[in-house]
């Protein structure tokens, strides 16, 4: 029967069956706005394994900055480059030179990569739809990642122009970000070929990517598990290789998703392009004070998780106590007015969710990630309230145990 799938699709399930991969018969790539999605062509049974690749289709710094050293004939200078700068430019020069080229080895990975027009991460949104984040700690990360990216494409389109002017003129800040970007929606820790593979980052740990397993979309809590085979006497392999198995069934004709962790609804909508509706992993950042770099930062999530060292930074402020003496109950009135004021001011500052937004000028998509960003952003700010105000409480409550009668002004 004729496959209706894409392609560049087509081509790449190929290449990986050819390079000693695998990619199970029963499910096709779907082509959507955003890029692909795999799709169950037939019933899919518990813990079924998806896709296999060896290890050696993975893209590494080391194989990309290889490849570089040859193209570039400049070693030397890739020194200096981190893991980003290495292989963005690796995936950037399969589109500068098409293919062309014995050391560029991931030509039709490459070809299924979203457009830049497909693309919906916090950098390729308009300016428009950034100013919807105004006030929010989404629109100082959107800014300070452009910063950090142009800076590190400017220094290698330096090199890339030092070598050939017409590569240079390819190699455009728009195909370096488009590049940067699969990375950030992409890439896997180097732990996953290991041993015991782990989604767990290290000091060590760096930015991978694996063709065909980074297809799959991501779900929440989807039960999967990662398992990597060396060759021995047990295993008819040839090679290492890491496969990705999913331990729910799947219907024939329903999208196969992946389980990307934990993530709240920032780093989702800053590096893969898209959100969760009431995503119970969503946190905000706050500080106290002042905008020094050095200043302490708090992650706080739904139902004020993390709280306890926000909250012992702000009694460490206004207690008057030494270290080994009791918190006093002014001391807690005194912390809790202050949290609930630095509470209020952050919430002064969101945008409105609920304001009337153009379709025709901001994209769909865009109004979707934004509004269930707000809505995070609210819920844990009120959560911190409600936890400024028990604090409150409890203060007056042990106040009144020491016979001193409490009255707050509004």
């Amino acid at each position: 029967m004729a496959s209706d799938e894409d392609s560049n699709a087509i081509a790449l399930k190929q290449w990986m069956v050819r390079n000693g991969g695998y990619f199970n018969l029963d499910t096709r790539f779907s082509k959507t706005y955003s890029g692909f999605s795999v799709i169950a062509k037939e019933p899919l049974p518990f813990d079924s394994t998806i896709v296999t690749i060896p290890f050696r289709l993975a893209i590494t710094r080391k194989n990309a900055v290889e490849a570089l050293a040859q193209i570039l004939k400049a070693p030397s200078a890739l020194d200096s480059w981190n893991e980003r700068q290495c292989i963005a430019s690796y995936l950037c020069f399969h589109r500068i030179l098409n293919g062309e080229s014995l050391h560029l080895q991931h030509y039709h990975y490459v070809q299924t990569l979203p457009t830049p027009e497909q693309l919906r991460t916090g950098l390729f949104l308009t300016l428009e739809e950034r100013e919807l984040f105004q006030g929010t700690n989404m629109y100082g990360a959107i800014r300070d990642r452009e910063q950090e990216w142009r800076s590190e494409w400017s220094r290698c389109h330096a090199i890339v122009a030092s070598v050939n002017a017409e590569w240079a003129d390819a190699f455009t800040w728009k195909l370096y970000l488009a590049s940067a970007s699969h990375m950030s929606s992409r890439a896997f820790p180097s732990t996953l070929l290991s041993r015991t593979p782990s989604l767990v980052s290290s000091p060590s740990t760096e930015p991978i990517l694996l063709p065909g397993i980074d297809s799959l979309n991501h779900a929440r809590g989807q039960p999967v598990s990662w398992a990597v085979t060396f060759p021995d006497e047990f295993d008819n392999v040839s090679e290492p290789c890491v496969s990705l198995i999913l331990h729910s069934p799947t219907s024939a004709g329903s999208e196969l998703f992946n389980n990307y962790g934990a993530k709240p609804n920032s780093e989702l909508i800053l590096g893969y392009g898209f959100s969760l509706a009431e995503n119970p992993d969503d946190t905000i950042i706050l500080k106290v004070g002042g905008s020094d770099a050095d200043t302490k930062k708090w992650e706080i999530g739904r139902s004020a998780r993390g709280v306890e060292g926000l909250w012992a930074e702000i009694l460490s402020l206004v207690g008057q106590t030494s270290a080994d003496e009791e918190i006093s109950y002014e001391d807690e009135l005194d912390a809790s007015s202050m949290l609930g004021e630095m509470v209020r001011v952050v919430m002064e500052k969101l945008p409105r969710p609920g304001r009337s937004l153009d379709p025709g000028r901001i994209r769909p998509e865009v109004i979707e990630m934004f509004r269930t960003y707000i809505e995070g952003q609210r819920d844990i700010l009120d959560s911190l309230l409600a936890f400024a105000n028990a604090k409150e409480q409890t203060a007056i409550e042990r106040a009144r145990s020491e016979g001193v009668d409490i009255v707050l002004e509004d």
